[in-house]
């Protein structure tokens, strides 16, 4: 589990986060939804342990956060970003495995690049692991990212390592096709102990993937919510600003959201 407790977040005199309790369950898909501004990023990377928040805590699988040394954090949770550049064109195998740095000395080990080669086999890139990353679309250039990420805290192998993975936008500047196959490879890490937390914006793409729902609104929670039928017409009207509209797709009797202005 991952819990924040009276978290705040100040820049100068503004509040970005004011005093957010949040437990994002253990083993589960945990989605933060909100409109743009709400702190969600701040959160998430509060939670994740890249920045310090103004006030309270953070624990880890019941450990404070502050307990965790640099490389021993860096080996249990990983975190992904929307759009992730590089200063020198590395190859694709090489990016993959700067994923493992917290894992080895100063050579990578034959386990190491193993688990390099699997990572890029399971995101579909391995036939790209020569090619020079700044030359990638940015579809492929994200698929390489989440190999990267998977190489981290890669425990397909010991599926009782409590690990995490932080999703920061991951899928808004992908196709569809992307999108899915990306989110599909993070749901699956749930069987082998993996706790996700995800920010996403497409809020039928959420309630599909998600299992546990925090709502953000000008810095505070506004519900806390697990499955998707707990989120209502009310809340996202409130915290969006939109009419929404819940309809069945008639093809599989799922349900969806439809928005408009008025």
């Amino acid at each position: 589990m991952v819990e924040v407790r009276g978290v705040g977040y100040r820049v100068g005199d503004v509040a970005i986060l004011d005093g957010v309790d949040a437990a994002f369950a253990a083993g589960r898909f945990n989605v933060i939804l909100g409109p743009n501004g709400a702190g969600k990023s701040t959160l998430l990377r509060i939670a994740a342990g890249l920045v310090a928040p103004s006030a309270g805590e953070v624990r880890l699988g019941g450990r404070a956060l502050s307990s965790f040394e640099p490389e021993e954090l860096a080996r249990t949770r990983a975190v992904l970003s929307q759009h992730v550049e590089l200063a020198f064109p590395l190859p694709v195998a090489d990016v993959v495995l700067m994923g493992r740095y917290p894992h080895y000395g100063r050579v990578p080990t034959a386990r190491d690049r193993e688990i390099q080669a699997r990572a890029l086999e399971l995101v579909g890139m391995a036939h790209k692991r020569d090619q020079a990353y700044p030359t990638l679309s940015g579809g492929e250039k994200q698929k390489v990212q989440l190999a990267r990420v998977l190489a981290q805290i890669w425990n397909y192998d010991e599926p009782r390592r409590l690990t995490y993975l932080f999703l920061d936008e991951p899928t808004s500047s992908l196709d569809v096709r992307y999108q899915l196959h990306l989110l599909d490879v993070a749901r699956d890490l749930l069987a082998y102990e993996c706790t996700v937390v995800a920010i996403l914006h497409d809020i039928n793409v959420a309630l599909r993937y998600g299992d546990t729902f925090l709502v953000l609104e000008r810095g505070r929670v506004a519900a806390a919510a697990t499955g998707p039928d707990a989120i209502t017409a009310e809340l996202l009207e409130r915290v969006f600003g939109v009419r929404a509209h819940r309809a069945i797709d008639p093809a599989d009797g799922q349900a969806f959201w439809r928005f408009s202005l008025s």
